[in-house]
């Protein structure tokens, strides 16, 4: 009999409708000529068959009662998951876009395994040549960071990397003071004061539809970590209050500033042992964002300072608890409360996804990796996602929005770029004045 869905995983079905597809789905872009279709697909059956639930698909349960379960698919065929296309001319950062936005738009065959890579021609890189391997994959079967694991099987053999391996078991943590109390009791106690915390916002609400716009920029991982020394944090601090600020410029463009937006921040809760398992492996934490915060500097400490307060607060382990619960509840009972969860609690207004990618270059059959963009999945209520990935001295910023619900939502990732280099700027000043009162 085939493993059953996490609770979690499973509920990254339940919220899905056919306005808002759970599916994550990204480009990786390389230099050089592309190689041939035939070779291709050989290569890429070789590395990711074996990868768990590349050759399974999921079979639901007497009347729905309980979760589906993955199943060996005996008509498995591998050219149904691997494609051959290309971009019109230019090729460049439009027409990439816009390929990923056509990738969101179509659904996944539930009844077959739960991917598709594709092999997209025609792309312009700057050492000339150029070409992508798209990737699309359901959210019940990866998160952020075990979606760079596909990555790496796929480029494994071609670059210094150690290919996934199988997870090895994981000790229990201990305990905290807040999670003491009977695991469902805290979680629900937990969750039920953050029930309604998210402003509403053009963000959250509105009739969604089935498009998506994708936009992405790249800016130096160096600066990223030039202004978290200055500021004494984090790199996901950082990353943060880049996109409280850039947001700000945004909402204050569209005349709609509020004082704060609660980010939905998935932390990765998986051990150095477990990569390669696949599935949802996250922690839940909604930090406030200082949206309305005129002043950069202000609105970074107010970052760093939400942060800790979300960490010492245990509302990761508060949701994992719920998520548990649930897990125990009948699957028509778990759907109705994973919706009611998403889209009518105010939880939170935007999900903020920062995932640390490969910090060298890859290559694949010879071609080196040049950029891996993304898009993630909205639901009903949040029109706006932002993912965050490094990749060889690079931090790529990628907004996906609604274009029903979030006009010009494209240039969003021009207001973070301009945040970002204001940042810059201010730490570059701030390490200037202390140097030169040292002197």
């Amino acid at each position: 009999m085939g493993q059953r869905l996490s609770p979690l995983d499973n509920a990254f079905l339940q919220v899905e409708d056919p306005e808002n597809r759970m599916q994550l789905a990204g480009m990786l872009v390389f230099s050089g000529d592309a190689p041939g279709f035939d070779d291709f697909q050989r290569v890429v059956g070789e590395r990711l068959t074996g990868m768990p639930h590349f050759t399974q698909r999921l079979s639901g349960t007497l009347l729905g009662l309980s979760r589906p379960r993955w199943v060996d698919d005996r008509a498995f065929e591998l050219g149904y998951h691997v494609t051959r296309t290309a971009v019109p001319a230019p090729g460049g950062h439009d027409e990439i876009a816009a390929h990923i936005e056509n990738l969101t738009a179509a659904p996944l065959d539930l009844r077959r395994p739960l991917w598709e890579v594709g092999l997209v021609e025609g792309l312009r890189c700057a050492s000339g040549g150029g070409f992508g391997i798209s990737l699309k994959v359901h959210h019940c079967m990866v998160d952020g960071l075990s979606i760079i694991d596909i990555f790496t099987a796929l480029l494994a053999p071609d670059s210094t990397l150690p290919v996934p391996t199988k997870p090895r078991h994981r000790a229990q943590a201990p305990a905290s003071p807040v999670t003491r109390l009977p695991a469902p009791v805290s979680g629900l106690v937990g969750v039920a004061g953050m029930l309604g915390q998210a402003p509403a916002s053009p963000f959250n609400g509105g009739k969604s539809g089935p498009t998506r716009q994708v936009s992405y920029v790249t800016v130096p991982l160096e600066d990223i970590h030039d202004i978290r020394h200055t500021y004494a944090t984090t790199v996901n601090n950082i990353v943060l209050a880049i996109v409280s600020g850039g947001l700000r410029r945004y909402l204050d463009r569209h005349d709609a500033l509020v004082d704060k937006l609660h980010a939905f921040v998935p932390v990765n809760a998986r051990a150095a042992g477990e990569r390669g398992a696949l599935g949802n492996q996250i922690a839940m934490t909604y930090p406030a964002l200082p949206v309305g915060e005129p002043d950069l500097e202000t609105r970074v400490v107010k970052v760093i300072d939400a942060v800790r307060r979300t960490a010492q607060s245990g509302q990761a382990k508060m949701t994992a608890s719920l998520i548990g619960m649930l897990g125990l509840a009948p699957a028509p009972i778990a759907a109705t409360l994973n919706r009611a969860m998403q889209f009518w609690s105010g939880m939170f207004n935007v999900t903020v996804t920062n995932v640390p990618g490969p910090p060298v270059p890859l290559h694949f059959m010879g071609r080196e990796l040049q950029l891996i963009i993304g898009s993630t999945p909205l639901t009903r209520q949040h029109a706006v996602t932002i993912a965050v990935l490094s990749y060889n001295g690079t931090l790529t910023f990628m907004v996906t929005s609604d274009p029903r619900r979030v006009p010009d939502g494209k240039s969003i990732t021009a207001d973070l770029h301009d945040e970002f280099t204001e940042l810059r700027e201010q730490a570059a000043t701030r390490v200037a004045t202390r140097e030169a009162s040292e002197s």
